[in-house]
């Protein structure tokens, strides 16, 4: 009896987590390869085989003025699933929807959160957890600039979005013009994309010595209708004067930008997929501090390293992560 007992606890510790309905809800669209790149993420790092399905709110391409209708189509989606747990990708859907969906009794885990979690009320919250994105402006500028030798003056490019808007409030506390070592920083947020062409071929006349890719998503053309992103990264990396950098992984490769101290959407992935796993095996979110994901990778494009005619520092050499 005894025996058969044992025998039916050890089968029990190694099942795997229950299965679940998890239903990630992204602020953006299935072709943005950082929602693609954080979904294989969670993929890999979730334990035991759940149904995992996706709504997306494609805000990145839609008009402010309908989120409001956006969201409510993501809740309807929410409560016709019942997932036993949701994913909300990005600072839209989080604002959105969250505090919604974790009053109906559904664990939140959040992703790609560029605001303080504690202004939001997240931090130890019943129901809300989730990993935060700090891009890392001001070092990956200093590190970039000591690989060339030092730069003089870098401009930094965003688009209008809301997420730009946050990221340089965190960074540069809202000043479009500051140093950090002996570099000029000037960042421009930029809504149009014919505003946006003018100021890359502008680069090397108006006296800067690279550019730093931000956000380049919610560009909009004379007529107003949304430009493709990889328009406009494939643009800006074949007419730019001077080098090209970035902040975030997917803006890396032949034909786009030569690289940087960049955000992963993968790790970002890995670490929400480190939470739920704890939800799922019954720990209360509560008790999970929401998190920084990883303080960035080296990622460089070899092609584009080529073309410019750069090379990396030593130092870097065993840490850095290749794009073809």
């Amino acid at each position: 009896m005894l025996k058969s007992l044992l025998l039916l606890l050890l089968a029990t510790l190694s099942l795997p987590l229950y299965a679940a309905h998890i239903l990630v809800i992204s602020s953006y669209h299935a072709e943005y390869l950082w929602d693609k790149s954080y979904n294989e993420g969670l993929i890999h790092g979730l334990q035991g085989e759940h149904q995992i399905s996706h709504f997306y709110m494609d805000t990145k391409r839609q008009p402010r003025e309908e989120f409001d209708a956006i969201a409510q189509r993501a809740i309807d989606f929410y409560l016709k699933s019942k997932p036993d747990l949701v994913v909300l990708g990005d600072d839209n859907a989080i604002n959105y929807l969250a505090n919604e969906i974790a009053s109906l009794g559904t664990p939140v885990v959040f992703l790609g959160m560029n605001e303080n979690p504690r202004l939001k009320g997240f931090v130890g919250h019943p129901k809300i957890t989730g990993v935060l994105e700090r891009p890392l402006l001001k070092r990956n500028i200093s590190e970039m600039s000591q690989m060339m030798g030092g730069l003089n003056s870098v401009l930094v490019l965003f688009d209008s979005s809301s997420l730009a808007l946050t990221a340089i409030d965190d960074e540069f506390k809202s000043q479009t013009e500051l140093r950090v070592g002996q570099t000029r920083i000037n960042s421009q947020l930029i809504g149009d994309y014919s505003l946006w062409q003018e100021a890359v071929l502008n680069a090397k006349k108006n006296g800067y010595e690279a550019i730093f890719l931000g956000l380049y998503h919610t560009l909009v053309d004379e007529q107003g209708k949304h430009v493709s992103e990889n328009t406009v990264l494939e643009w800006t990396s074949k007419h730019t004067p001077v080098p090209i950098f970035c902040f975030w992984e997917f803006t890396v490769g032949k034909g786009r930008a030569i690289g940087g101290l960049v955000l992963d959407g993968h790790d970002q992935g890995l670490q929400a997929a480190a939470l739920i796993n704890n939800i799922l095996a019954g720990t209360e979110p509560k008790t999970l501090s929401p998190r920084a994901a990883l303080r960035g990778e080296y990622i460089f494009s070899k092609s584009e390293l080529a073309r410019w005619r750069l090379t990396l520092p030593d130092k870097w050499r065993h840490k850095i992560l290749w794009r073809e």
